[in-house]
């Protein structure tokens, strides 16, 4: 991020001023004065131009300065580059139809930390971008999704800084996090997670969440991480099951105790109006009801 300050004669002080306060945050900016005549150095090269990303005007002689409000305003338009107003020239109109206007000097250090962190962003993903064409992996939601399913940690780790949502789903309507749970894949799913995916998620193949899948794999601790990251326990999926029901189903003891741990409920009937004890009954399981009457007695 650079600033190109113009300024007026008057302007002068308050221009110099402002670029020590840049100068202090490690940004980098330059003095212009847009009649010909710098003092005390020459004008700006051509270099110094080419790499300038904010223009702020610093005109004291309102509504004078006619060379600054013209080079100002094709600079900024020319460029594709901010244009801010700073002091008196805030109020000029030929200004303000293109500019932001900031009044004193506080606004303008919020206004310019606020924009480099927006740029610094923009190159993280920027540079997230190239890295991943340099490994050959195509820049699109059908890309991260099959990192997800294929295990490329560093290349899903790269779509997430270049800007991709964690709470993105594939053509089928799974959400990566479920995703990279049913793929096993423990680091993966903490990293969706500390994204900021939704870890109650249902997809909609299954109308499972993130734990359910968990559970089916048998992926404890996978599990474990989603219920520390607070994942309801309780959900169900599109046929009325929770994770508890289907640890019951697949006999997992394992799972069932983790699960009851955490809060789950043991008599929550399905859309068959069977509840997780209720089968271990059925199909006479008695380490799974002896799991239940220490957890989860009735």
């Amino acid at each position: 991020m650079k600033v190109l300050f113009l300024h007026d004669k008057s302007g002068a002080k308050t221009a110099k001023e402002l670029l020590q306060q840049l100068k202090k945050k490690h940004l980098a900016g330059l003095l212009y004065f847009p009649d010909g005549e710098e003092e005390g150095r020459g004008a700006p090269s051509e270099e110094d131009f080419s790499s300038v990303t904010h223009v702020v005007t610093v005109f004291s002689d309102f509504p004078g300065f006619i060379p600054g409000v013209f080079f100002s305003l094709g600079f900024s338009r020319a460029g594709k580059i901010p244009l801010v107003c700073y002091g008196a020239g805030f109020r000029d109109p030929r200004l303000l139809k293109r500019a932001i206007a900031v009044k004193n000097k506080a606004d303008f250090i919020a206004y310019i930390e606020e924009e480099s962190r927006q740029q610094s962003k923009k190159d993280v993903r920027e540079e997230a971008k190239f890295a991943l064409l340099d490994m050959g992996i195509p820049f699109s939601e059908e890309s991260l999704e099959n990192c997800i399913r294929e295990g490329k940690n560093q290349a899903v780790d790269l779509f997430i800084k270049a800007g991709f949502s964690p709470n993105a789903r594939d053509k089928t309507g799974v959400p990566l996090l479920n995703l990279a749970v049913r793929a096993g894949n423990r680091l993966l799913v903490n990293m969706l997670l500390k994204a900021g995916a939704g870890i109650n998620l249902q997809a909609e193949d299954r109308g499972s969440s993130a734990l359910i899948d968990g559970a089916l794999g048998k992926h404890y601790g996978i599990m474990e991480d989603l219920l520390a990251a607070g994942a309801d326990v309780n959900l169900k999926s599109k046929d009325g099951q929770s994770a508890l029901v289907i640890s019951v189903g697949l006999n997992d003891l394992a799972c069932a105790e983790m699960l009851l741990k955490a809060g789950a409920n043991a008599d929550d009937p399905d859309s068959l109006g069977a509840s997780a004890r209720r089968y271990a009954v059925l199909f006479n399981k008695p380490a799974m009801l002896a799991l239940f009457n220490a957890y989860a007695l009735q």
